[in-house]
C-alpha cells in the first residue's frame, strides 16, 4: 500500500473485518470514536441530540477523502527506527490537532 489513504478505503471496503495487521475492525474504530466524543461533550450543557449531531459529525469528517489525505500526507510514513505505537501515537497527536484546528479548539 502507497499510502495512508489507500489504506483507510480498503478498510472501508470490508468494514467489519479487520484492518491489514491488526485485530481491531474499522466499524470498531468508528462506534470507538463517536462514544469517545460524547464522552467528552457530557460535561457541557450540550442536549443529547447535539451531542450526538456533533460526534456524527466529527466522525463524518475522520473519514473524508480530503482530510484522510491531508492526514496522511501529515503523517506519512513511519519513521526509520520509529515502532508501531509510537507511530500511532504521532498520528493520534497529528489527528487530534486536525480536529482542534478545524473546529476552533485551543489545545
Amino acid at each position: 500500500m502507497s499510502s495512508f489513504t489507500e489504506f483507510i478505503n480498503k478498510a472501508k471496503e470490508f468494514p467489519a473485518q479487520p484492518m491489514p495487521g491488526s485485530i481491531t475492525t474499522l466499524s470498531a474504530i468508528q462506534s470507538s470514536l463517536t462514544v469517545s466524543v460524547i464522552g467528552v461533550l457530557t460535561p457541557f450543557s450540550f442536549s443529547n441530540d447535539e451531542r450526538e449531531k456533533f460526534s456524527k459529525e466529527v466522525s463524518s469528517l475522520v473519514q473524508n477523502e480530503a482530510f484522510l489525505s491531508e492526514l496522511g500526507t501529515q503523517i506519512q510514513e513511519p519513521l526509520e527506527h520509529e515502532s508501531e505505537d509510537e507511530f500511532v501515537k504521532r498520528a493520534s497527536g497529528t489527528l487530534r490537532q486536525m480536529l482542534r484546528d478545524k473546529f476552533g479548539l485551543k489545545n
